[in-house]
């Protein structure tokens, strides 16, 4: 049994282990949000100021990661523009 096993139990080490958890997935979906903006950049540069707006409202990392994927694979900016606009 390792000698931290005890403090597991406590309020105290679920509280920050909670606080870490929150603050990781906020740097999950930051970095997700970085990637939508720099692929649109990069590939529709027109849209940076839609990209930029549906992605600060985003906070599910699974619908983030799946815009990412539209949006990276679209073949013209009309389709790119139609996957940032149903989100």
């Amino acid at each position: 049994m390792s000698r931290y096993a005890v403090l597991k139990d406590t309020w105290i080490y679920q509280e920050i282990k909670q606080e870490i958890q929150i603050e990781e997935r906020e740097e999950r979906i930051q970095e997700q949000r970085q990637v939508l903006q720099e692929i649109v950049r990069a590939r529709f540069p027109r849209l940076t100021p839609l990209a930029e707006l549906v992605s600060a409202r985003l906070t599910d990392l699974e619908t983030l990661r799946n815009l990412i994927v539209k949006v990276g694979t679209a073949k013209v900016e009309k389709e790119a523009r139609q996957s940032l606009s149903e989100v």
